[in-house]
């Protein structure tokens, strides 16, 4: 890290000691949508207030993403997937995870023909990715497959797989796949990296170290105050609905009440082990000793990122 990097961690560090004295701000890592819905109701039902907190949702844009944010000390509390934890973790970019959401990997690879059904038929493909990020898994089915794919960025949505442009595209299971189906290509082949090795956790909530280490009775309210929300929305789907389509209203995106359902129970789905039904909310130490190996071997991280690690210290 450049002294320049270090100066400036320690300044966003000594403002963010200010403003945790106010409040907690949360960023999600998108733009509002049923993904987040859990916070939405631990917010809009009063359970971050019941629990002490003044909670502030901001959400990021695609130039001032969640982790941005945290690094300088603008918000407080962020939800990030495992994998890009991890590695900012063995950068040196001390990230604590508070709470797991997502117990299984989300990313599908879609294909634009009926002739690509497995893995291997991707050699030399033209395949859609994110510019933001979230593409990690298929980089590393590449190169541990050898199939030479050419990654074609997009920034968001599916225009470029419905116009032909690629012969296949990544997205996740709760809504770019979604949007596929909803615009007539729900019939073609669909490679699910949760039926694969690379079925990991994904999404989780995450605080700086220093402010686990400063306040870790927040941390811990808050985390518990998330899952509640999650809780109730779950026995409560369709008022949580009501919940997240006011928001989205108001935040202008464009949505509709179905697909946001179609979001909300996949997304509860992602939340359970495979086999089980009820959600348990926590980051495994299996899971982090697996996905670190994979990291290892494909260079993504340059040492070992312990389960301590990522929980702070706990075990």
């Amino acid at each position: 890290m450049t002294l320049k990097r270090r100066i400036g961690l320690l300044f966003a560090s000594l403002f963010s000691l200010w403003m945790y004295g106010q409040r907690i701000v949360f960023t999600p890592q998108w733009t509002p949508q049923a993904q987040f819905a859990g916070y939405y109701v631990a917010q809009k039902k009063g359970f971050y207030k019941d629990a002490g907190l003044d909670v502030d949702i901001q959400h990021p844009s695609t130039s001032d993403p969640a982790l941005n944010r945290l690094l300088e000390g603008r918000s407080n509390v962020i939800t990030m997937q495992l994998l890009p934890a991890m590695v900012e973790i063995d950068r040196k970019i001390p990230l604590v995870n508070i709470l797991q959401t997502s117990q299984r990997n989300a990313l599908l690879i879609v294909s634009r023909t009926d002739s690509i059904r497995t893995f291997q038929d991707l050699k030399g493909k033209k395949v859609g990715v994110w510019k933001v990020g979230f593409g990690d898994f298929g980089y590393i089915a590449d190169n541990e497959l050898g199939l030479g794919i050419r990654w074609i960025p997009f920034l968001e949505g599916t225009n470029l797989y419905i116009s032909g442009a690629i012969d296949a595209t990544l997205a996740m299971s709760y809504n770019e796949y979604l949007q596929i189906v909803a615009s007539g290509h729900g019939d073609k082949p669909v490679l699910r990296f949760s039926d694969s090795d690379y079925d990991y956790p994904e999404d989780g909530v995450y605080v700086s170290a220093d402010f686990y280490q400063r306040y870790p009775e927040k941390a811990e309210v808050f985390a518990e105050a998330s899952r509640r929300g999650w809780e109730y929305a779950r026995s409560h789907p369709e008022e949580t609905l009501d919940i997240v389509m006011e928001l989205v209203t108001k935040e202008h995106v464009h949505t509709n009440r179905i697909h946001q359902k179609w979001m909300l129970e996949e997304i509860f789905r992602l939340q359970c082990k495979e086999g089980e039904d009820v959600p348990s909310f926590k980051l495994e130490r299996e899971d982090v000793e697996r996905l670190c190996g994979l990291l290892m071997k494909h260079n993504r991280i340059q040492n070992p990122v312990s389960y301590e690690r990522v929980k702070g210290g706990k075990k």
